[in-house]
């Protein structure tokens, strides 16, 4: 089965067309992921913030550099009334477990913008990424639970950020349908907070993606 981008025919933006900035703290596989839309619809502006390693890589590092590149002086994006900005987390507590306090206020700084949301990778991307294959989750325990988790969706074929994106419609169905929080409507482990961010993406190139996928 041939999966690539080459499915896709490149538009010219449309007027309506709204952009969606994503901020997340993944180096690579998160960045792969969804730089896959960005590559293959220029209707829709995504963008992705590739965190070096001496930036700020906690919930409020994050936040503020989202705030920052729509700010000042010279900010590195215009934001029109129609786009949205997405922050994704991985939520990992630390030793200290200040994460949670920081998740927290983010997700209320957010919550008073109107246009900004907060989406929790829990514990790690490769969640999310296991949906796009497999339909009901699996029960999964490890000592070192994210790297188990980058073990399992290798196992299972392996997950290629330049063709399995393709599968998002699936994604969403999957993760929505699995999706569990704990008392403080945090996701569980083994749930995952992307599908919303994927609703919105989809919502946009959806025609695009079902027209790639009848090819196959």
């Amino acid at each position: 089965m041939i999966l690539s981008n080459r499915l896709f025919e490149r538009q010219a933006p449309s007027r309506e067309a709204k952009s969606v900035y994503i901020f997340c703290e993944g180096a690579r596989r998160e960045y792969q992921y969804f730089n896959y839309f960005r590559e293959i619809d220029s209707r829709i502006k995504v963008e992705v913030n590739k965190l070096k390693s001496d930036e700020n890589n906690s919930p409020k590092g994050l936040y503020e550099l989202a705030e920052n590149s729509f700010i000042g002086e010279k900010p590195k994006f215009t934001i029109q009334e129609n786009d949205e900005i997405w922050i994704v987390l991985d939520t990992d507590p630390d030793k200290a477990n200040s994460r949670a306090e920081q998740i927290k206020q983010v997700k209320e700084d957010c919550q008073s913008k109107g246009n900004w949301f907060v989406v929790e990778s829990n514990p790690c991307f490769e969640v999310w990424l296991f949906f796009h294959q497999n339909e009901k989750f699996e029960a999964f325990d490890a000592d070192d639970f994210c790297k188990g988790w980058k073990q399992k969706v290798g196992e299972q074929g392996g997950f290629d950020s330049r063709k399995h994106p393709i599968f998002i419609e699936e994604a969403i169905r999957n993760a929505e349908r699995n999706y569990r929080t704990n008392e403080n409507n945090r996701p569980l482990k083994g749930s995952s907070e992307v599908y919303l961010l994927a609703k919105s993406i989809f919502a946009v190139i959806k025609n695009k993606i079902r027209a790639a996928k009848n090819k196959l």
